[in-house]
């Protein structure tokens, strides 16, 4: 019966919602591209997916470490964290190459459209964080991080 119970948990990560201008405070860099590569890797003891972005209009690449993934059989689950799909394009506020604040600091980008996944998120005052925004106004955020860009 207690197994039954645990398999049927929901984890949730419990944040306070962040807006894209909050994001840019906290944030250290930030990149927009598009992915060309996910892969797995073990770093530091501990599973994470890589995300590997084509930067637009650069000639650069950035990676984005997402906590969790899956790995030789073995799967790590963080609540919170956002996904990512190969060749999809994706704007991302970061903190030491990580989403900051997990799946409220990424978005993805469809036209003029960023949207957030922000459904394993619980915050812990007031309304869950807006999931959808014009690109304009994440572009206006992303132009408000005082160090470098790209990752």
């Amino acid at each position: 019966m207690i197994l039954a119970l645990l398999a049927s948990a929901q984890a949730t990560m419990v944040a306070k919602a962040l807006d894209p201008f909050a994001l840019a405070v906290l944030s250290d860099a930030t990149a927009f591209g598009d992915v060309s590569e996910v892969e797995t890797r073990w770093e530091g003891g501990m599973i994470w997916t890589v995300a590997t972005l084509s930067l637009v209009g650069l000639d650069e690449e950035a990676e984005v470490w997402i906590p969790g993934g899956c790995m030789s059989g073995l799967c790590l689950t963080v609540a919170g964290t956002p996904w990512v799909d190969e060749g999809e394009r994706v704007i991302v506020f970061l903190r030491d190459q990580q989403p900051t604040s997990l799946a409220q600091g990424l978005f993805h980008v469809e036209g003029d459209v960023a949207v957030r996944d922000t459904s394993g998120l619980a915050v812990c005052e007031g309304a869950k964080p807006q999931a959808v925004y014009d690109m304009s106004e994440i572009r206006r955020a992303e132009a408000t991080v005082p160090r470098r860009r790209g990752g």
